[in-house]
């Protein structure tokens, strides 16, 4: 498992080939747990169980420092959480905020980044320990998580550029940077916050619940908050209707709610003109102006899968109020867009290019048969429908869209797997790749195919191998065995600068992206990692390696030690290394 960040215990203190010349040397009161920076690089911010302070790395100062009511969240090995401390970074808005919660109580101080004067301070914020589980389970396991040099965050952080450690709040407060605002649940209901100034913006009684997503539409200039129930408790699991209610982003009012079907995900509703589009156990298309479904080809195409998907919702949770997980691992979902959402893809003319499986009568949702369409959400109407495009051995997995193509892999018989290329402007096939034998384990765990667009790369990652493939024309090019690796099942994959990164249950591999090995690395309970141009960094449970990312030499091995820590900016540019209560900034 990945930490959030690479904090590393070392024995030598000369560990990276950064230039060591332009050191800042900051002196802390306190003995650092955590190091963290900001998406932009600009705030390092270090923190241990009860003392945090916060660093500005552009002008070498010191902007906020303080103490902690309670420790903090992150320290946490359960979800369940009474009572703990966290924190907040707004770069953007050059705020950050710390937070003291306990049951239902809690203390938010707002600090100004330029000086770190404290600007506002507030205990609205009413923290239910039920709501908190729910959150984080709903949020848990998004796979929009992107790693930069080992570090963990979302892609709105990275483009928002505000960001916690502290998986607990993470769930619990919903930011909408156009607004300059938080959304939170406060003691009198949803409340929105100036992050600048703290004024309430608006309280909405009415708004009970959870959210699991906050979208912002300026057109409309609506907030549609996605529902979540409130506790992971049976009752309210089955009798809590998920919904999606639009409140007006000036006034707070409730314009209208509309029921959803299926297991929440975050970042897979989209919005589209005036449509909001929800993936989740069946396709649908909701007005944003009335709330209410549109009756248009989709819904046609629907009509007699929801009567089914109504009675997999009931199903899914009764299942999870049992602690189940509906018929599904987590890795290998059953059903292909029915019991999972997928994210959704668009041409350059905005309208949905959707993988569908349909009856030999058109039925949505129903029946063997798969094909692809072309949706104007627009019109609401379907403007092209390729029927037979897999056959009903065949069930998706995976798809994804670039360059102008469509890729869908789908699992077989005899535990083998494809990837079928369509044409993304008028559904045709333009190739099929070689099935992969043995391409799944016993667990039947799924790893997703890659597109490296920059080298013109399809890139498919199987439990036994790596399949290298022209994205344009399916040529394999290369075929690189987990064997030769060195790495066992394959648990993930990610690329850097040089090639990919093939993560396994034996060890580390790295390939370029011709499929040549760079370097493998036997290894053990992989905590976190780093990759750039130059070097390869791992870091085990009692050991820290460094590897030439283009030769694959082993440039360094240390055993872990008790006395310094190392961490890194996203960008891979900064570096600091804090011994006891000192930290060398590196830049």
């Amino acid at each position: 498992m990945l930490i959030f960040c690479v904090c590393i215990c070392l024995g030598s203190p000369s560990v990276f080939a950064q230039d060591t010349t332009n050191a800042t040397t900051i002196k802390l009161d306190f003995t650092p747990d955590f190091i963290d920076f900001s998406p932009d690089d600009r705030y390092m911010v270090a923190e241990n169980e009860t003392r945090y302070l916060v660093w500005d790395t552009q002008t070498n100062n010191k902007v906020v420092e303080g103490k902690y009511a309670f420790k903090i969240g992150r320290f946490a090995k359960s979800i369940s959480i009474p009572s703990g401390s966290g924190y907040f970074l707004f770069g953007n808005e050059k705020v950050f905020i710390t937070i003291d919660y306990q049951h239902n109580n809690s203390h938010i101080k707002a600090f100004n980044l330029k000086d770190g004067t404290q600007i506002w301070e507030t205990n609205q914020l009413d923290i239910g320990i039920g709501l908190t589980e729910t959150l984080i389970s709903a949020h848990a396991g998004s796979t929009l998580d992107v790693e930069v040099n080992g570090i963990k965050l979302s892609k709105p952080q990275l483009a928002n550029n505000f960001f916690t450690r502290d998986r607990f709040l993470d769930r619990l407060i919903n930011y909408v940077p156009e607004k300059h605002a938080i959304a939170l649940n406060g003691k009198n209901g949803l409340q929105l916050i100036d992050v600048r100034n703290g004024k309430i913006l608006w309280t909405q009684q009415a708004f009970k619940g959870g959210i699991g997503e906050l979208l912002y539409n300026a057109p409309s200039n609506k907030l549609l908050a996605i529902t979540v129930p409130a506790t992971d408790g049976a009752i309210d699991l089955l009798t809590t209707t998920p919904e999606v209610i639009a409140l007006n982003a000036t006034t707070g009012t409730i314009a209208w709610k509309v029921a959803y079907t299926g297991d929440f995900m975050p970042n897979y509703a989209s919005i589209v003109n005036n449509t909001l589009v929800l993936p989740y156990l069946e396709l649908a298309f909701i007005d944003l102006k009335t709330g209410t479904e549109r009756q248009g080809d989709v819904h046609s195409r629907m009509a007699a899968a929801k009567n089914v998907t109504k009675g997999l919702g009931g199903l899914m949770a009764i299942d999870k109020a049992m602690g189940g997980s509906f018929g599904a691992n987590a890795n290998q979902p059953s059903k292909y867009n029915r019991l999972i959402p997928r994210a959704l893809h668009f041409n350059n003319q905005g309208k949905l290019c959707y993988f569908t499986m349909f009856d030999k009568n058109g039925t949505w949702g129903t029946g063997g048969k798969k094909g692809y369409t072309i949706i104007d959400i627009k019109k609401d109407k379907i403007e092209l429908e390729v029927h037979d495009l897999l056959g009903s051995q065949w069930t998706p997995l995976q798809d994804a869209m670039a360059n102008g193509i469509f890729y869908v892999k789908a699992s077989g018989n005899l535990n083998r797997t494809t990837i079928k290329a369509i044409d993304a402007r008028n559904g045709k096939e333009l190739f099929e790749t070689e099935k992969a034998k043995n391409s799944a384990d016993i667990s039947k765990a799924f790893n997703p195919f890659m597109i490296d667009t920059h080298n013109n790369r399809l890139i498919d990652v199987v439990s036994k191998g790596v399949y290298i493939f022209n994205a344009k024309t399916g040529e394999n090019m290369a075929y690189t065995s987990t064997k030769d690796l060195g790495v066992g099942t394959v648990k993930f994959s990610e690329f850097f600068a040089n090639g990919l990164l093939i993560f396994g249950t034996k060890g580390v591999g790295v390939i370029d992206f011709k499929g040549n090995i760079i370097a493998s690395v036997s290894t053990k309970n992989i905590k976190g990692f780093a990759a750039t141009a130059q070097e390869i960094q791992l870091l085990e449970n009692k050991r820290f390696i460094r590897i030439d990312a283009n030769t694959g030499k082993l440039l360094e091995e240390q055993p872990l030690g008790k006395t310094n820590q190392i961490a890194f900016s996203p960008s891979g540019k900064t570096l600091a290394r804090a011994k006891g209560a000192h930290i060398e900034l590196f830049q």
